[in-house]
Order: C-alpha cells, then sequence, then structure tokens
C-alpha cells in the first residue's frame, strides 16, 4: 500500500512541474520562402503534437536557426550544433543535408532534398520526407484537368529516374509512357526531337541531368512549337512555360515532419523510422499558357 501511495506521489508531482521543450537545430541555406514556410508549419504543428495529451505547462520549444549561406564551412556548422546541443536538427535543402550528415548521434530529418540517398548512404540516424511527387498523385491531377491525355513523353536517365518511370507504369496502367534514357545533358534537345507527333504531354522530372538550366528552355520551346504541354514538379516551372504544374504542398510537408519528428522526440529509434512520400499536392495551372496550347482543360483550375 506504501509503495502505491509513494508511486501516486510521483505521477502527480511529476506532472506539477513544467515539462521541459525541445531544443530544435534548423539548419538551411538562405532565406528562400519555400523554407520559411515549411518550417512555420513544422513549428506550429509541434507545439500542437507536444506534450500530445497531460501536461498543458510545456514550456516553449527552441528554435535555433544555422544559415550555412553566412558560413559554408562544415567544421564551423558542426561546433556550432556541437556548443548548441539540440534534441533534432531539422536540414532543409541538399547543402544543409550535407554539412551535417557526418553528426552521427543526433537525429537528423531532412526536408528539400532532391535524391537524398546519394547523401544519407547507410547513415541510421537520418530521415526525412522524399522530394520526389509519387507518380499517381500527379496523373490522378492530370486525369481531373486533361481526361484526353494518353501518351506521355518523359526523358530520364537510368541512373537517377528508372524508378520513377516503373512506379508510373505500374500505378497508371491507362497511360502509355514513352520514356528515352540520356546519358547527358546535350542529348536532351534530340531526344525531345523525336518525341514529336508521339505524344500528348512532356513530363518533366525532378532528374538533374535533364532539367540542367542550360537545356530546360528546350522543354518549353517543343511545347510551344508542337503544341504539347508540360506537366511540371515545381512551382518555378509556371513562368517558364510549363502548362501544369503538381508540386508539393509545403504547409502539409512541415506539419508531416512535425509528426516525424515528435514521435523521434518522444523515442522512437530513427532507424526504425523509414523515409515518408509527400502525402498531399498541390495542382497550378498556367492559363496564359493553356490558351496558346488550346488545351480543353475539363476540371476546375485551382487557384
Amino acid at each position: 500500500m506504501k509503495n502505491t501511495l509513494f508511486l501516486i506521489m510521483l505521477i502527480l508531482l511529476a506532472a506539477a512541474r513544467p515539462a521541459l521543450g525541445y531544443e530544435i537545430m534548423v539548419v538551411k541555406s538562405g532565406n528562400e520562402t519555400p523554407m520559411a514556410q515549411v518550417v512555420r508549419a513544422f513549428s506550429a504543428k509541434l507545439v500542437h503534437i507536444l506534450p500530445s495529451s497531460g501536461v498543458k505547462s510545456i514550456e516553449p520549444h527552441q528554435f535555433r536557426e544555422i544559415d550555412i549561406s553566412d558560413n559554408p564551412i562544415k567544421s564551423a556548422v558542426e561546433h556550432r550544433i556541437r556548443q548548441a546541443g539540440p534534441d533534432l536538427i531539422l536540414a532543409l535543402g541538399r547543402d544543409a543535408l550535407l554539412s551535417v550528415r557526418d553528426i552521427g548521434d543526433i537525429p537528423i530529418l531532412f526536408l528539400l532534398v532532391v535524391a537524398p540517398e546519394v547523401i544519407i548512404e547507410d547513415r541510421d540516424n537520418i530521415t526525412g520526407i522524399n522530394l520526389d511527387i509519387p507518380a499517381k498523385l500527379q496523373f490522378d491531377e492530370l486525369a481531373r484537368l486533361l481526361p484526353q491525355v494518353r501518351r506521355i513523353g518523359v526523358i530520364y536517365n537510368t541512373a537517377h529516374s528508372a524508378m520513377d518511370i516503373q512506379q508510373a507504369r505500374r500505378n497508371c496502367p491507362d497511360l502509355q509512357f514513352i520514356a528515352l534514357n540520356a546519358q547527358s545533358t546535350r542529348e536532351v534537345p534530340a531526344l525531345l526531337d523525336e518525341l514529336n507527333s508521339r505524344v500528348d504531354l512532356i513530363w518533366l522530372l525532378p532528374d538533374h541531368i535533364v532539367t540542367n538550366p542550360q537545356i530546360l528552355q528546350s522543354y518549353f520551346l517543343f511545347s510551344f512549337k508542337n503544341k504539347v504541354p508540360v506537366l511540371a514538379f515545381s512551382e518555378k516551372y509556371l513562368k517558364s512555360g510549363a502548362a501544369i504544374v503538381v508540386t508539393f504542398d509545403l504547409e502539409d510537408m512541415g506539419e508531416q515532419a512535425a509528426g516525424m519528428a515528435a514521435r523521434i522526440l518522444l523515442g522512437a529509434p530513427v532507424s526504425a523510422m523509414p523515409r515518408m512520400d509527400i502525402s498531399r499536392v498541390k495542382t497550378l495551372v498556367n492559363p496564359t499558357v493553356a490558351k496558346k496550347l488550346q488545351l480543353d482543360i475539363t476540371g476546375k483550375i485551382p487557384r
């Protein structure tokens, strides 16, 4: 009986004390708008989740930032993180992840990184959200807006995007994918010419071989010349000439990452938490391009 009363007293005392907030180190490169949006959504959701029940008098979580564009020296970044001793590192972008990947004793959660597997290799303290948008989500949106599209042209590099092509063919059996492999950037314009009269749409992949800035305009020149729309993965391509963009929802991504962070901070091993795919997308249409290409968009155009 005495032991039971003692245990109850300990629980009550623990509940009466303010819970300590967690320290999150945000590592980023520059002050780009997407990064700021993700951090706002992440921090707001994390405060809502933790504590998920019980103590309401939790101290605020501490968010510190390191902008590696101010000092890109890797050792300096690591030193600042070691001094702060955070509970979790939130790495935003490829350069940020590269700067912290050798820190093995602090959980690292990454966002906005293309091809993260090349960077993290076999490290078991790193996880995050894949930047690739599942093909099914993209083409479900395409079917809503342009149901007449059936033949999809795509240029890809085997080393970087072969899995994207396989996934698309597996999950979208009603579509025909005419996929041409580019071993180097300079092959892309000629491969686009091969797709002339064979496709209803060009699918732009997040593959740095085939979307190199030096040849990116080739896609949009092909699009206007042949009246074939380009489906892209990032909002920035709307101004360049993409007709439709199916991209990641930054707010949802931040909230999704906060859920992962909460589990890690509460003790879940990072090694048991695989990288996640984006759960929600945002669809944008360039009405000027759609009009020039004489597209018959049947679905409601998102705003």
